[in-house]
């Protein structure tokens, strides 16, 4: 199997997790909670304009599973949907240009995660 096929495969069966911290306010105390969503790219060439496209939109729906709704009659809730969403954006724009750097110098990436806090 040649290095560029062999490449190939790895990176076709590694995933993204985009990474947001969501903050929960109750009466005691808040607590921090750490929501995750794996994207999966096998299927695209991120080669291609077509496939880097596609992986962004992917990436925009995992933000918004991720950060979810919200009650924008509340204030708490809306502030934190807010922080969720640029921690999201965050992560996912990391995660994407980590991908990308390793699909350009062909080396494989099986995971590309960061953790926003």
């Amino acid at each position: 199997m040649s290095n560029t096929i062999f490449t190939k495969a790895l990176c076709a069966a590694a995933a993204i997790a985009v990474t947001a911290t969501g903050f929960s306010a109750s009466a005691q105390a808040q607590s921090r909670t750490v929501r995750t969503v794996t994207v999966d790219y096998a299927d695209l060439d991120l080669a291609s304009e077509d496939g880097q496209s596609t992986l962004q939109g992917r990436l925009r729906g995992a933000v918004r599973t991720v950060c979810g709704s919200y009650d924008s009659k509340n204030l708490v809730e809306v502030r934190d949907h807010g922080v969720c969403m640029n921690e999201a954006q965050a992560s996912a724009q990391r995660a994407s240009v980590t991908l990308m750097a390793a699909v350009k110098s062909g080396k494989p990436v099986e995971t590309a995660m960061v953790v926003s806090h």
